[in-house]
């Protein structure tokens, strides 16, 4: 008895109880077409940009605008005191008909001499002579003209205007203070203005993208704009999504041995002046036609020895490792090349649990509640509950009185 006690409680030693099952999320692939992209980074630039400098000398009388406001191509920006530019261009008027008078006169004295030169009455001398003064005349009335249209346009740039629409930068000068017309270098920048819509983004693409882009072209496998232009998709460095669609509207036209790089630009829409010159982007261009693929989420793919893997379920609930290829990412998921199925239940939440083999137990989900490397947090709505009655309703009669 003694013995067959000892062999018995052996053998209840042995004995292991079976591992519970890991509870674990899985999904079926996403099946859509999708579109491979190569991405880029690069940085926003203004389409016009202008430096406002005066082009005549003088006090500034006036600002027509506040800092950092859009203006309109011929908005007023500036007024330089216009009172000596408007003196000089009446002088230049007196001078001009001044002249006109004294060409009058001249061509009437001429007019004389030559019918006095038909009759022979004055010398061939005298008449070179009134012809001349006739031509003298003529000369001095064109001279003052060029003098008067340039006293106009001196008047005229007395008031600074802006030569495109845009945004206008901070005012270097305020009023009262001597401005010198002309002065190309740095302190003679009144302020600039940039242009809003459309901008443009620069970004280099490296010689191996551009070659096999090209490539594409050749085999008409580009996808074009409505309007037969290549697309170029951009985000800010706050946003995701790339929500801007633009065009390639340039490619320079040579490589950089230095970099192997070409430029490239991109033509975006700014109507509501989001953007503005200098932003950090960064861009994506379809680097292949539209295809079906498989898509999972970044949250089901583990590693085995460095080789990406994926855990499957099948019918027995039994975890399955399965090598897998991966590809690009799409809205959020991943595109598998090889390795699944579109019936395959990938599991993707709980993986850090399994091991090939294990029992699971399965809770099935929706693949894209997964995308982004995050799972959607469904809120429910708690469950109502009556209110507790209050001390004086749950005491009795009898403790009340």
């Amino acid at each position: 008895m003694i013995a067959a006690a000892f062999l018995c409680g052996c053998h209840q030693q042995t004995e292991t109880p079976a591992p519970a099952a890991v509870a674990v999320t899985t999904a079926k692939p996403v099946e859509r077409e999708v579109v491979n992209y190569a991405e880029f980074t690069g940085n926003t630039a203004a389409v016009n940009s202008v430096d406002i400098r005066a082009r005549v000398s003088g006090y500034l009388d006036k600002i027509g605008f506040a800092e950092g406001a859009v203006v309109k191509a011929g908005n007023m920006l500036f007024v330089i005191d216009p009172r000596p530019y408007q003196a000089a261009l009446d002088l230049a008027q007196a001078n001009v008909e001044q002249a006109q008078a004294q060409l009058e006169l001249a061509d009437s004295n001429f007019s004389r001499a030559e019918d006095l030169q038909k009759k022979g009455v004055i010398s061939p001398q005298d008449y070179e002579t009134q012809a001349a003064n006739k031509n003298q005349a003529s000369a001095s009335l064109l001279a003052n003209q060029a003098a008067l249209e340039t006293a106009k346009l001196n008047l005229e740039f007395t008031q600074v205007r802006s030569p495109i629409d845009g945004r206008t930068s901070t005012y270097s000068y305020t009023i009262g203070n001597l401005i010198s017309g002309g002065d190309t270098t740095s302190t003679g920048i009144l302020t600039s203005v940039v242009s809003l819509d459309p901008m443009y983004v620069y970004f280099n693409v490296e010689e191996r993208g551009l070659l096999a882009y090209e490539e594409m072209v050749r085999a008409g496998k580009v996808l074009y704009t409505q309007d037969g232009k290549a697309p170029v998709d951009m985000q800010l460095a706050n946003e995701t999504g790339y929500p801007h669609k633009g065009f390639i509207d340039f490619v320079d036209n040579r490589v950089d041995a230095s970099t192997g790089t070409i430029r490239v630009r991109g033509a975006f829409e700014n109507k509501d002046g989001l953007l503005r010159p200098g932003l950090f982007a960064q861009l994506r261009i379809p680097s292949s036609p539209k295809y079906k693929a498989l898509l999972i989420s970044d949250l089901a793919v583990g590693y085995d020895q460095g080789q990406p893997i994926v855990y499957v379920v099948g019918a027995d609930d039994v975890a399955t490792a399965k090598p897998v290829k991966l590809g690009a990412l799409s809205e959020g998921l991943r595109v598998v090349e090889s390795g699944v199925a579109a019936e395959d239940r990938v599991i993707v939440d709980g993986i850090v649990h399994l091991r090939p083999g294990i029992k699971v137990a399965p809770e099935e989900g929706n693949m894209t509640d997964f995308a982004g490397g995050l799972r959607r947090q469904v809120s429910v709505a708690p469950a109502e509950t009556k209110p507790k009655p209050n001390s004086q309703a749950e005491s009795s009669p009898e403790q009340s009185q």
